[in-house]
């Protein structure tokens, strides 16, 4: 990199002595001149060969750096807060991770090969106008170039805005595709493809509009720039006249500088501001004594410009995009909340629908980051807890089982993916899923679909229960497992859920009350808010909140899954056996 930036700086110097050379006069120049021009060349050569030789030297770098972002940003995206999660749709997520792995190799990249090279390119150029030129040139160059990256800089800002839309609207667009894949069954039999079709279409136009909006942004851009560095050029022409400097040196800077120049330019860079920025620079040698200053002195600054010029075109205002970030606003669900859950002791949280009912759960397994109060499980915060070892002693029943298009055998052993065969037949078992899946026409082989589509929502809520046999956890934690499902699914799965909290400290959450009456102490939240707190007797006898929701769901008959009753001891005599049933058995024995 550094010999091809010394050939492309020497390459000028090469050209102005040949100038220089051929301006004298005679015949005996020609020799000196040809061997100017010959070194000319050969440093063109040395500066492309070299350059072009940096890209496979330095792409196992490149590319060994962009293999750890993408490494490190799957990583941490994984162990973000669910929040986030909650908050993204998989297609918008997937297109976000692919442009940021994108844009990080691309900046490094930039910096590497663009930012330290003409940094050192600046430094030489600004010296040398320093030095072989008037002041006066130099502080015009210095202004003209002041002026463009402010107008680069405000104008990458608006720009930027833009590009947000676009950006969202590629990411509506993708993730409309893909929830529309993931769903085809239900587009299919609602008969709604059209419907997405048009939805797909209308992120379309709107990123269409968008990306149009930028184009125009960007010729805005170079159109100022074009104005800008033309500005420049007429400025340095006056000082020059007004100097004192003659109509000669004016004329053979427009002339020599501005015309070469710009032409150069334009076949280098191929856009208006090249050519303004060409022309700015060869305009700048009028402002040169015609003393101090030969035909070859303009040809050296128009090269090196160019040189410097051309990429900084490119990165200003790219490289402002790239670095800029954005913040996301969190809301606070639970206030002023702080739970104890003792070893070996069943707590179950109950409430309205937004109440915070699965935040808690979320908080218990460190999903989400508590901002205030504490989560205490076996006695311990489990802030003080490494997310790794606290995950690994919890097992999850969600509401809705997510499984991965597998096998049923894969599936199970996710909850523990070093266990045996043997080991997933046995937590298959325990769940009630063994005799299921013998049925299947491949066992334990069979693909159990996209989601999970292949299952009924009873087997895949037992895949989940075998999941967390199969893990043995000492906190076992169910969202609502059972709210989903019929009355007599509901009752085998509560049976398997009954044998899995045996022995096991366990946090329910339920909408149904009956299911968990039997625990040893209840959480009530409203609002946000723990109203209420003790065993179900203690809260039917207090006549608060809790009594008021045993009550409605007493006289709604809980849709035909037997009557509720307002009598603390009715629990036993419930349909479904309240979930820590078995669990409250095992202690008094």
């Amino acid at each position: 990199m550094l010999a091809s930036k010394a050939a492309g700086l020497s390459g000028p110097l090469f050209l102005k002595a040949a100038v220089d050379t051929l301006s004298a006069g005679g015949a005996a120049v020609l020799l000196p001149a040809v061997r100017c021009v010959l070194c000319f060349g050969l440093c063109g050569i040395i500066q492309h060969l070299t350059k072009e030789l940096t890209y496979p030297i330095f792409t196992p770098i490149s590319q060994a750096v962009a293999r750890r972002v993408a490494y490190q940003t799957f990583s941490h995206v994984l162990e973000l807060d669910i929040t986030f999660h909650m908050n993204r749709r998989t297609g918008r997520l997937s297109r976000i991770l692919e442009r940021g792995t994108r844009s990080i190799q691309m900046l490094y990249r930039a910096v590497l090969f663009t930012f330290a090279p003409t940094f050192i390119e600046l430094v030489f150029v600004v010296g040398l106008l320093a030095t072989r030129f008037s002041p006066m040139v130099a502080l015009l160059v210095g202004g003209t170039f002041a002026v463009y990256v402010a107008w680069t800089l405000a104008m990458t800002q608006a720009a930027v805005e833009v590009r947000k839309q676009v950006n969202q609207l590629d990411n509506l667009t993708t993730s409309k595709a893909v929830d529309a894949l993931l769903n085809a069954e239900t587009v299919a039999l609602f008969n709604n493809r059209q419907l997405e079709v048009n939805q797909y279409d209308h992120y379309l136009r709107g990123y269409q509009a968008a990306a149009i909006q930028t184009e125009r942004l960007s010729a805005l851009l170079n159109a100022g720039q074009s104005v800008i560095l033309s500005a420049g050029l007429t400025c340095v022409m006056v000082a020059a006249v007004i100097g004192g400097q003659g109509e000669a040196a004016v004329a053979a800077a427009a002339a020599t500088g501005g015309s070469m120049m710009a032409s150069a330019a334009s076949a280098v860079m191929g856009r208006g501001s090249g050519g303004a920025a060409a022309g700015a620079a060869g305009a700048a040698g009028a402002g040169v004594s015609g003393a101090l200053a030969s035909p070859g002195d303009l040809v050296l600054l128009q090269g090196l410009l160019l040189q410097l010029w051309g990429p900084l075109h490119w990165f200003l205002g790219w490289f402002y995009r790239e670095i800029r970030q954005s913040l996301v606003d969190m809301e606070e669900v639970l206030k002023g909340v702080s739970v104890k859950v003792l070893p070996g002791e069943s707590v179950a949280v109950v409430g309205p629908s937004g109440s915070g009912k699965s935040t808690i759960l979320k908080l218990a397994t460190r999903l989400y980051e508590a901002g205030s109060g504490t989560i205490k499980v076996n006695g311990v915060d489990v802030r003080e807890l490494q997310t790794a070892s606290l995950r690994k002693s919890v097992a999850v029943v969600p509401q809705d089982t997510v499984l991965f298009n597998d096998t049923i055998l894969q599936n199970i052993r996710y909850g523990k993916p070093n266990a045996t065969d043997e080991e997933v037949i046995a937590a298959a078992r325990m769940a009630h899923l063994h005799e299921a899946v013998l049925r299947m026409p491949d066992g334990y082989a069979t693909m159990v679909g996209e989601r999970g589509l292949k299952l009924s929502g009873g087997e895949k809520q037992r895949v989940a229960i075998a999941r967390a046999f199969l893990r043995a956890p000492r906190l076992l934690i169910c969202d609502e497992a059972t709210s989903a499902l019929d009355t007599a699914t509901e009752a085998s799965i509560l049976g398997s859920l009954n044998e899995l909290a045996r022995g096991r400290t366990s946090i329910f959450v339920a909408h149904r009350l009956s299911t968990v009456a039997g625990c040893d102490r209840i959480l009530v939240l409203s609002e946000g808010r723990l109203v209420e707190q003790g065993s179900h007797a203690q809260l039917l006898a207090a006549g608060g909140v809790y009594k008021d929701m045993w009550i409605r769901q007493a006289a709604e008959g809980s849709s035909g899954k037997g009557e509720v009753s307002t009598d603390e001891e009715s629990a036993e005599g419930d349909p479904l056996e309240p979930l820590p049933a078995a669990l409250s058995r095992t202690r008094k024995e």
